[in-house]
């Protein structure tokens, strides 16, 4: 297989999905956000944003390196994967010890 028809089937469908689903995304936060259901001054607010947020980009992440690892770059997906893994948990560390206490 060629470098443009494996580009051509693997990731343009994959950036049209997170791109525009991204987006979509993102208009339903700010959607959210303007009609006031969803408050980002409240402590539980803010973590669930977070959550939304590390989310969207666990499974942008997940999806990218089974891509990768489909195509035969099963070491780079690994440590994307690996970079993925540690992200999460600093950052689930770092949210909940700015909410914590506030909840």
């Amino acid at each position: 297989m060629s470098f443009f028809t494996e580009y051509s089937h693997t990731w343009w469908p994959f950036l049209y999905l997170y791109g525009l689903g991204g987006l979509l995304f993102l208009a339903g936060i700010i959607i959210t956000i303007k009609s006031g259901s969803f408050n980002l001054k409240r402590p539980s607010h803010q973590k669930w944003f977070w959550v939304l947020i590390f989310g969207f980009i666990w499974y942008l992440a997940l999806h990218g390196t089974m891509t990768l690892a489909a195509l035969g770059h099963e070491k780079t997906a690994g440590w994307i994967a690996g970079f993925v893994i540690l992200g999460s948990i600093i950052g689930a560390v770092w949210v909940n010890s700015r909410i914590k206490g506030r909840i």
